[in-house]
């Protein structure tokens, strides 16, 4: 069977990604199964894999606000800024307020650059 992961995208630590597939296999619903799954699959640069795992997470706890702080990096990754914008002024209606790591994540580093964002930073400043 193929693996998830291309080979060259893997790190040493394939064994966690594997892990963690057969957990999600065995554990769909499971969020934090789920969470780590989405997160490997970004880190392994599999955007759209982690994407639909993000995507779910929200589905599964719609009041997490990590979840779609999460979501709103995985569609910056794809270039969505809209849909990511958006779903980070959820995360922070929700009560996501780690600001500073908003302002340097890599995984935002495409949308930090659009006009919107720029926009939602200044309101946050005027809060």
């Amino acid at each position: 069977m193929k693996k998830e992961v291309p080979q060259s995208k893997k790190t040493g630590n394939s064994f966690e990604y594997d892990f963690f597939l057969s957990l999600y296999k065995r554990l769909p619903n499971d969020k934090v199964v789920v969470s780590i799954l989405a997160e490997l699959h970004t880190r392994y640069g599999n955007y759209d894999k982690g994407l639909i795992l993000d995507r779910k997470l929200v589905l599964l706890d719609t009041k997490d606000p990590i979840a779609h702080y999460n979501l709103a990096c995985s569609l910056s990754l794809k270039a969505k800024y809209l849909e990511s914008i958006e779903t980070l002024k959820k995360a922070i209606a929700l009560g996501f307020n780690d600001f500073e790591l908003m302002y340097k994540d890599s995984d935002l580093s495409g949308l930090r650059g659009t006009d919107l964002f720029i926009a939602l930073k200044q309101n946050l400043k005027n809060l």
